[in-house]
């Protein structure tokens, strides 16, 4: 196998000319995430066909390769591609990468488990056995070696192949336009900015805090954001989890008092003491009425019934329609749609997996199992938003 290590401005500029209009794309990234919290494009890898290109973003303008990954005419195919979405959407932040093919997503359809690497993915289904001894290399590094530079270009090398392999069986399974329609909302769901306001909403316990100490939670959790976005840092370097949730819980009034908070970094104490120090009287000083409301219990452990009800049904579905149950409906799928179901009825939203392909096969029963369960999802709603206490 040969490569061509791309540097030159103007062989790139050429390369993405043949690569506009193309049928197919094999692509790939290499980049760093260690300190930072955005990840740093090292390399792109493209396998058009006829060559693997491995262009160097730290040495070109990459701009006009932005319009490639946004042509709809053309499939690009990736193994795993969540990461690389998210460098490229940092990339190229107003076009948008479409018509994806994710093999990774394609293995799990064929039962190979949701999260098959891409090394045993070649020795399983094309009998070819790649080297990962790069891994955790430096991609930062220049000049790169020649075996990162092998590394990397193997990434794409065989994703014809294995796309070829994955597709030919998703057809004779009819299962080729689900698979396709599940990549495409990995790529609307990437797309969607967070609602900074709702970052609180992530931790599991807040359903045990006043809505004062909800208040600081949401104020705390908008300011980290805010502060690791600014400084590029990840999140912890600014305040980890559990420091940030022994802030809330122990509402420090004093610098002393803030030192105590648990696996407070230094950096973060003498650097953001008083700015913490101000949201806590913030969220003092805020009217109940504009707290975040108090967030619901979870289910009481009778609703386990109700889950494995549901959970059954799933399972009947996914065997008449030859489909990993994994696939067909994840966990954090059940729980959205138990818990909207639970707090507001059929009027909840659906999770947007359960909208497409899998409304009519599975989500339609699931909704008739808990419209079966009237008379539970009435009691465990008053429990949840403590109307009977």
């Amino acid at each position: 196998m040969s490569w061509e290590l791309i540097t030159d401005q103007q062989l790139f500029q050429q390369r993405v000319r043949s690569w506009t209009g193309a049928g197919r794309l094999a692509l790939d990234t290499e980049f760093i995430r260690v300190d930072t919290f955005n990840p740093r494009a090292a390399l792109i890898q493209v396998n058009d066909g006829r060559q693997v290109s491995l262009a160097d973003p730290l040495a070109l303008d990459i701009a006009e390769f932005g319009a490639v990954l946004a042509d709809p005419a053309t499939l690009k195919i990736f193994h795993a591609c969540s990461e690389d979405i998210e460098v490229f959407n940092l990339l190229f932040p107003k076009q948008r990468i479409t018509r994806v093919f994710d093999t990774q997503i394609g293995l799990a359809f064929l039962g190979y488990g949701n999260q098959v690497g891409y090394q045993k993915a070649l020795q399983e289904c094309l009998d070819i056995a790649i080297s990962k001894a790069e891994t955790r290399s430096d991609w930062l590094m220049r000049p790169l070696t020649p075996e990162q530079q092998q590394y990397a270009a193997l990434d794409v090398e065989y994703l014809f192949p294995l796309y070829d392999f994955i597709r030919a069986r998703l057809v004779e399974r009819g299962l080729l336009e689900w698979c396709e329609a599940d990549c495409a909302l990995i790529m609307e769901e990437m797309g969607e900015a967070p609602d900074m306001r709702n970052l609180y909403l992530s931790f599991s316990n807040a359903w045990k805090f006043t809505r004062q100490q909800l208040a600081l939670l949401q104020m705390l959790t908008i300011w980290r954001e805010g502060a690791a976005r600014i400084h590029n840092i990840p999140r912890t370097f600014v305040l980890k989890n559990h420091t940030l949730l022994d802030i809330v819980e122990r509402w420090p009034h004093s610098l002393p008092a803030l030192s105590r908070i648990q696996d407070l970094h230094p950096r973060t104490y003498q650097k953001h003491g008083q700015m913490i120090l101000q949201l806590v009287k913030q969220a003092e000083d805020k009217p109940i009425g504009q707290c975040p409301p108090l967030l619901p219990l979870p289910l009481p452990r009778a609703a386990k019934s109700l889950y494995d009800r549901l959970r059954a049904v799933a399972e009947a579905v996914a065997v008449q329609h030859h489909i990993p149950a994994e696939v067909l409906l994840r966990k954090k799928w059940l729980d959205s749609l138990v818990l909207g179901y639970v707090d507001f009825g059929a009027s909840a939203r659906l999770p947007s997996a359960l909208t497409g392909w899998r409304h009519d096969i599975l989500t339609r029963p699931l909704l008739e199992v808990l419209a079966d369960e009237a008379a539970s999802v009435a009691t465990w709603r008053r429990y949840r938003h403590r109307e009977d206490s």
